[in-house]
């Protein structure tokens, strides 16, 4: 299981350069141009996320039964083939601490306890790479990154710790050049530095944004600027309360 999957974009605000929004992310580097070896993402099948009904801090609600009752202590189960499948620990049904492993014995994910508020779940490619790391405050998912089979950052984010608005969410093509990019860069007015970036590295767009905390969302302010990927500048855009008040 994936704590955070995609849009992302659109749900946390972040303002793309193109004139699509609503889409996922595999939908929006593909029309940018960076193309996307589907060997290098996750394999749904390889997943093993049967066992997050029973972990209250990922959002599971129910309650593992042992011979009738709520399970308590450690419990294990195994694959078909004999090997290891899971090794949780349970208190009143519910997991507190666990690991799940492929058939061939590889760690496919660990969930762990740091204290009374923190907690961290980390889930692994069938190849022993990293797969996605969520670190949990007090029942929120605060920190989160995603990699490609290849270990590889694909995408990273880190919000408020309110939860109200994302102060990080950078997206990668493979070979590590980035698509997307926010960086939190006034705290004091919640303002944030959005770029999206051409194949290669250049800027194709950048500008700034601001969290309204009325209106629950971020929206563009003062001057946004388009470049080539030759690095000229196409237009630039003025901003005022999200909407577009001159191009030049």
């Amino acid at each position: 299981m994936l704590i955070a999957r995609f849009p992302l974009a659109a749900a946390a605000g972040l303002l793309l350069c193109s004139a699509v929004h609503a889409q996922d992310d595999l939908a929006l580097m593909a029309a940018d141009a960076f193309p996307i070896d589907p060997a290098l993402l996750e394999d749904p099948a390889a997943v093993i996320a049967d066992y997050e009904a029973y972990n209250p801090v990922t959002g599971g609600d129910s309650v593992r039964l042992c011979n009738g009752h709520p399970c308590i202590g450690w419990v294990e189960d195994q694959h078909p083939n004999g090997a290891l499948k899971h090794k949780g620990y349970y208190v009143d049904g519910r997991l507190t601490l666990y690991k799940n492993h492929h058939p061939d014995g590889t760690l496919e994910r660990e969930f762990r306890s740091v204290d009374a508020l923190r907690a961290v779940l980390r889930t692994f490619h069938a190849n022993g790479q990293p797969a996605t790391e969520t670190r949990f405050v007090d029942g929120m998912a605060l920190h989160y990154q995603e990699h490609y089979r290849n270990g590889q950052l694909r995408y990273a984010e880190e919000k408020h710790r309110s939860g109200a608005y994302y102060e990080r969410m950078d997206l990668f093509a493979s070979d590590g050049s980035p698509i997307s990019t926010l960086e939190l860069v006034d705290k004091r007015k919640v303002e944030f530095l959005q770029r999206e970036y051409h194949p290669g590295g250049l800027v194709r767009c950048e500008g700034r944004a601001r969290y309204n905390p009325q209106r629950m969302d971020t929206q563009r302010i003062g001057t946004w600027t388009y470049r080539e990927p030759d690095g000229s500048t196409v237009r630039t855009e003025e901003y005022v309360d999200g909407k577009v008040h001159a191009v030049r």
